[in-house]
């Protein structure tokens, strides 16, 4: 990587001075840098995929920057937290598998849901943006014009516009050494910021997997990961299930009550959230405010070993606060209210 200024502490005064000329309300982060083929084969960019064979005007990818370029590449991909020691303690649930019977060996083992109270705080999920880079132009000294931009649309009348603004700008400028704003005016991008969802009744898996990829979208999940999902999903009956519309077409989730809604990203696919709140008014933020709602809100479960049973575990309290008893096992599935 070049050396330059990586991080910004607020919006840089150029930004601000531009955010007051656009006149409409989505913002796209996007700059352009002329980058010498010696910069490239240098690997200056290799960490966003720029290599020799990829200088051809036209061409275009995107990529999540590499978490040890920085500090803001490292949280774009894993998040962070603030405890919130100055708020009262809440409960929530732990997992850890335990020896059945105390004897591993001979009874296996299996997931025990531990309540315990914690503190609140301030979990800030990752953002895990993607840097698109496009080739636009070979200029007459033999540079080339390079575009980079984040894969995302801001909007001014979002709560979390600025500091939304500014985590896109510090990840721009951190693996490119250039940040800048515009409008998303341009048809190749999203024109809304919006969460919003296309609604499906439950029905048979196979068939609704097939009408959920086909609905539309810039790049919906392959059949077999939205089957796989919704067979989870099912497990525990849900009312409704859900599809991401617009910019957020890579995002499936099932409804189970108006306070208990799951999903997930498909695009990246390293997570599933589960909300606990209105979702009638959820579903009107954008993706940013979503992912930062105080921890008694949602439960984020990350998908490493054992993240299923987890996520039994999970719903089964859940269920059960709203008086559904679920039970599931590997021949029968019951529920009561």
């Amino acid at each position: 990587m070049g050396k330059w200024k990586k991080k910004f502490r607020t919006l840089p005064k150029p930004i601000r001075v531009e955010l007051q000329r656009i006149v409409v309300d989505d913002i796209k982060v996007l700059a352009g840098k002329r980058i010498s083929t010696d910069d490239v084969v240098a690997g200056t960019y290799a960490h966003l995929g720029l290599k020799h064979e990829k200088l051809q005007v036209g061409q275009s990818w995107e990529v999540v920057p590499p978490m040890n370029v920085g500090t803001t590449s490292k949280r774009n991909s894993e998040g962070w937290t603030v405890t919130r020691k100055d708020l009262p303690k809440h409960r929530k649930y732990f997992y850890r598998d335990i020896p059945i019977y105390g004897d591993a060996a001979r009874n296996g083992w299996t997931t025990a849901a531990i309540p315990r109270e914690v503190y609140e705080t301030d979990s800030y999920p990752p953002y895990l943006f993607q840097i698109e880079v496009s080739v636009q132009e070979v200029l007459n000294d033999g540079r080339f014009g390079i575009v980079f931009s984040i894969d995302e649309v801001f909007s001014k009348h979002s709560a979390s516009f600025e500091e939304d603004l500014l985590f896109a700008v510090n990840l721009l400028q951190e693996n490119t050494g250039v940040s800048a704003v515009a409008a998303s005016e341009n048809p190749d991008f999203v024109f809304t910021s919006q969460l919003r969802w296309d609604v499906f009744p439950p029905g048979q898996i196979a068939d609704l997997a097939m009408r959920i990829q086909q609905n539309g979208g810039r790049n919906p999940p392959d059949l077999a990961t939205i089957t796989e999902r919704l067979e989870l999903f099912e497990q525990f009956q849900p009312i409704e299930y859900l599809k991401g519309l617009g910019g957020n077409d890579h995002y499936i989730g099932a409804k189970y009550a108006d306070d208990l809604v799951v999903f997930e990203n498909m695009r990246h696919g390293n997570a599933l959230y589960v909300l606990y709140d209105d979702w009638a008014t959820l579903s009107q933020k954008p993706r940013s405010e979503i992912l930062k709602l105080p921890t008694s809100k949602f439960d984020r479960l990350i998908h490493t070993e054992g993240w299923a049973n987890r996520f039994a575990l999970l719903m089964q309290h859940e269920l059960q606060d709203r008086g559904t008893r679920i039970r599931i096992g590997r021949h029968q599935r019951r529920r009561r209210r």
